[in-house]
């Protein structure tokens, strides 16, 4: 009976000690959860950016990011000309000529920072508003401006100031061109791209942009 009593007893006390330590694992488990989530919280609130609350600084981040993310447009073009002199709608003689101009030039589209306002800015959200687009800067590279004469008039030479101003007529009739083909609408997409992908680096979750033409 002793015996018995003994291994009785002894397995009480041996249940207990095991109930005892299935406990401990527990509490130890979540407190080494409750730690690790703790630590994913926190470093979640201090590596997340927050929108700058100065609307000066975000308009220099946002004139900064429209400087860079201008569309260009690289094209050759040929332009052939045919002029006579006359008097009271009578033709010279010999005043006759033609001439062809051959020429590369580059058209660069973008936003300018005058046009750029921002309507709403809170915490998580910004709205901005740009007044348009437009082509910012359109030259031609001189050195590959080819001049050849078709037909040279005995009294009516081509000269330099004829070619330039051919040359700048030209430019205005390929970028109406290319506005009609769709530049603006390039621009506005190329704009409204780097603008989003820049704020929302700067921690903003909702980024509206609006064009008013």
């Amino acid at each position: 009976t002793i015996a018995t009593y003994i291994i009785s007893k002894g397995g009480k006390i041996l249940l207990q000690k095991r109930k005892k330590f299935n406990n401990n694992k527990l509490v130890i488990l979540f407190i080494f959860l409750g730690i690790t989530i703790g630590a994913i919280l926190c470093s979640g609130m201090i590596f997340t950016k927050k929108p700058p609350k100065d609307t000066s600084k975000v308009l220099n981040t946002i004139e900064q990011v429209v400087e860079l993310s201008t569309s260009k447009y690289n094209y050759s073009d040929i332009i052939t000309i045919k002029k006579d002199k006359s008097f009271k709608n009578i033709k010279i003689p010999f005043t006759e000529k033609s001439f062809i101009i051959k020429y590369n030039g580059i058209i660069k589209g973008g936003v300018k920072s005058k046009d750029i306002n921002i309507i709403n800015n809170t915490s998580n959200s910004i709205i901005i508003e740009i007044e348009k687009c437009s082509i910012i800067d359109h030259y031609i590279d001189e050195s590959n401006v080819y001049v050849y004469d078709i037909k040279n008039a005995l009294f009516n030479r081509v000269d330099v100031n004829e070619v330039i101003e051919e040359l700048s007529n030209g430019k205005k009739a390929y970028e109406n061109k290319i506005i009609k083909e769709g530049f603006i609408k390039e621009i506005k997409e190329s704009t409204t791209k780097s603008l989003k992908s820049s704020l929302k680096e700067l921690g903003y979750k909702d980024v509206e942009i609006n064009f008013k033409q």
